[in-house]
């Protein structure tokens, strides 16, 4: 594809993996609760399968302290020591740099509550110096909350024809719908292969790495 000026990124699943840092959130808490958690890998191929928060406590146990869980959740999931866990995708920083050479507009739109520790990630990570513009929008507004933020700057003649979408959740491709643009959702992130190729009209790719050379202007 050619003729694209504006690319759209999600930032936990495309740029950061985020297997450790989740995993160290569901295992801290259940055992702060006195349960045992499952496996990194059982439970990262569980959540990855969209299995409902309940469903996956019910694997230890630990149904009955769902509030609970969800309380300690938010509290730990952005917390610094949590998000020091995540590692940048293999790949990723020299797509940014390829991008960016090529003149394109790259956007971050993430669903994250910690904007200060959003920024302190990205400098760390090196991801900040390639993004142009990073939204933040809640994860109660889900796609409509990140196209609603994409509006909120561009208009809509200026990224119909011309943007990509790069994801890996439901969320991103709602989004790419409701603007109209297009979407390549990766299978390395928080949904797997066969649920996203079940999203009509959406690409599929393995990770961002695949995307260096495939998108030029």
């Amino acid at each position: 594809m050619r003729g694209i000026k504006n690319i759209f990124l999600d930032l936990d699943g495309p740029l950061l993996d985020g297997k450790e840092r989740h995993y160290f959130c569901y295992r801290t808490i259940l055992k702060n609760f006195g349960f045992q958690p499952i496996g990194i890998d059982e439970y990262w191929e569980n959540k990855r399968a969209l299995l409902n928060r309940r469903d996956l406590l019910s694997l230890s146990g630990a149904s009955e302290i769902y509030e609970e869980f969800l309380a300690s959740w938010l509290v730990l999931i952005e917390s610094p020591y949590a998000l020091a866990l995540d590692k940048v995708q293999e790949g990723a920083i020299d797509c940014l740099r390829s991008w960016k050479a090529q003149g394109m507009e790259l956007t971050l739109v993430t669903m994250r509550k910690n904007e200060p520790a959003l920024e302190a990630q990205l400098a760390l990570t090196g991801l900040r110096p390639f993004l142009d513009i990073v939204m933040v929008c809640d994860h109660a507004d889900g796609a409509q909350g990140k196209a609603d933020a994409v509006r909120h700057i561009y208009s809509e003649s200026s990224f119909k024809r011309n943007a990509l979408w790069i994801g890996d959740t439901e969320a991103d491709w709602g989004a790419a719908k409701s603007l109209g643009c297009e979407v390549v959702l990766l299978a390395n992130g928080l949904r797997n292969e066969g649920y996203l190729k079940a999203l009509k009209g959406s690409v599929v790719k393995s990770s961002i790495m695949s995307l260096k050379e495939l998108y030029v202007s």
